[in-house]
């Protein structure tokens, strides 16, 4: 049987439907202050929730959609509660299967705007008051079996809160292709611990505040990771540097955490990815599951100090296996791009950053860049890429960009691609471009290519391999002064009408 909820703002109405209806369902289809559970929707029994476009469902507190029984939950209307503590738009409780898809709004807000306490022309206060808010949360416990997808927009004000929070392990593919934004302290876009399924990031998912991440993925996901939409991290009030910083007070200036982490073994690789080329016959010429003409760029930025993209674990040793959907058998891919900006003074920059905290991480066959990698410091040190200690790859291999600006205090320095010691890695192919500036040519250092690790045995270059900007000495192209069994460099043309390959520094 089929049941439409028509709700009033007293209580709703069950209006019982044809029983040629093919499933039970109880449908919201106009505005209640009522909430709902799965286990007694339908007059006291469980059924699916669907909140139709014309629904909306207002709280003062609580959770507006409860799962609490084997049913699944659709929202396409407007889910809201405003000022409290605690509150959820869409809550499972532990062990529950059903889908949870949101396509339309689901809204945790307060009533709290910051000012200008003190006459300095810029806001103070905190970025959120209030605290535990989130838009989606399966809470921990037993695994919950079902997809979850948000293509519509979940919008969090509230410190410890998430737009989507799966505290339990999921059997389903997460996915969101609509909009997440999460403003407060300590909180997360999208944070999941173990998917047995795959995870899909596109649309936007962007936070604001000390500590907050874009999308943390803090367990193993035996499918493939996939991220392709924009997705940002700041602690700043302002991504954008005032032409006078002098005003700006402690808390315009909050770190925040990375914009993507990576904590557990991804079976079916990582890849920040773009669209294919369109092709009128075949609809998913990359054969990934989703409509191609649908599909974004990934896009991913940190304004502060935290790395945009941050790979490892400082408990676990983990493995990224070869990317599913590609052929070239990398574990680790990146086509779009990723960028960390420093912005304001003494604020170092990282691009993205593989290990080195305590756990090995292995790339199958080892990382793909043919989009861009950056980093950007306003005056200090500059990483577009750290293979930190324990990262295991044999190949790195760059056919787009990687670049670092940044070193202009003494003691500082742009890097754009660094190994360190205790890393291992084999190859480095270049036939893109790898460019370090320095901001200073009295004080600055350039490195275009550094190894630590004294691993690398062979540098092929047929793009550009450059270090500029720093003091007379400093800009250096190629560092593997750590290497004591020799080097194999080989330059060469990619072919006969590209331009000449070179290495300067």
């Amino acid at each position: 049987m089929r049941n439409l909820l028509a709700c009033t703002a007293i209580a709703p109405v069950l209006v019982a439907l044809s029983a040629a209806d093919a499933a039970a369902e109880t449908t919201i289809g106009s505005s209640t202050t009522t909430a709902v559970r799965t286990s007694t929707a339908a007059s006291g029994s469980a059924d699916d929730v669907t909140v139709s476009s014309a629904g909306s469902i207002t709280l003062t507190s609580g959770a507006v959609i409860t799962q609490d029984s084997n049913n699944k939950i659709g929202n396409a209307g407007t889910l809201k509660i405003t000022g409290a503590d605690g509150a959820t738009g869409i809550l499972a409780t532990a062990g529950r299967t059903g889908d949870i898809a949101n396509s339309g709004t689901i809204t945790l807000d307060e009533d709290y705007t910051a000012t200008d306490t003190d006459n300095d022309g810029d806001l103070d206060g905190p970025f959120a008051k209030g605290s535990n808010r989130n838009g989606i949360w399966v809470q921990p416990g037993a695994t919950h079996t079902g997809n979850i997808d948000s293509s519509g927009t979940i919008t969090i004000e509230g410190n410890q809160s998430a737009g989507i929070r799966i505290d339990a392990p999921l059997v389903g593919n997460l996915s969101t292709s609509g909009s997440t934004s999460v403003v407060g302290d300590n909180s997360y876009g999208v944070l999941a611990n173990g998917v047995t399924g795959n995870v899909t990031i596109r649309g936007t998912t962007g936070v604001t505040g000390a500590n907050s991440m874009g999308v943390a993925l803090q367990g193993d996901v035996t499918g493939a990771v996939k991220i392709q939409g924009t997705v940002t991290s700041t602690g700043y009030r302002y991504t954008t540097r005032p032409a006078d910083v002098t005003k700006l007070d402690a808390d315009d200036l909050l770190q925040s955490g990375s914009a993507v982490t990576i904590a557990g073994n991804i079976t079916g690789g990582v890849i920040f990815d773009i669209p294919p080329t369109l092709d009128s016959t075949k609809p998913d010429v990359d054969n990934d599951g989703l409509t191609d003409s649908s599909e974004g760029s990934a896009a991913v930025y940190t304004y502060g100090s935290a790395p945009a993209v941050r790979i490892g674990s400082a408990t676990t040793d983990i493995t990224l296996g070869a990317v599913a959907s590609e052929t070239t058998g990398y574990g680790l891919i990146v086509k779009g791009t990723i960028a960390g900006y420093g912005v304001y003074d003494g604020v170092n920059a990282i691009g993205l950053a593989i290990g080195g905290l305590g756990g090995n991480v292995t790339l199958t066959k080892g990382l793909l860049v043919t989009g861009s990698v950056g980093a950007v410091s306003y005056d200090s040190n500059a990483t577009a890429i750290r293979m930190g200690s324990g990262t295991k790859t044999d190949t790195i291999q760059i056919s787009g960009g990687v670049g670092a600006t940044g070193g202009k205090l003494a003691g500082t320095s742009a890097s754009a691609l660094v190994i360190d010691a205790g890393a291992t890695s084999s190859t480095i192919a270049n036939s893109g471009t790898i460019s370090a500036t320095a901001l200073s040519t009295d004080t600055g250092t350039a490195i275009a290519i550094l190894d630590s690790s004294g691993t690398v045995s062979t540098l092929t270059n047929s793009g550009s391999i450059s270090a500029s900007g720093g003091k007379a000495g400093s800009n250096i192209a190629i560092d593997m002064t750590a290497n004591g069994s020799g080097v194999a460099l080989t330059q060469s043309l990619a072919s006969s009408t590209a331009a000449a390959p070179k290495i300067t520094g």
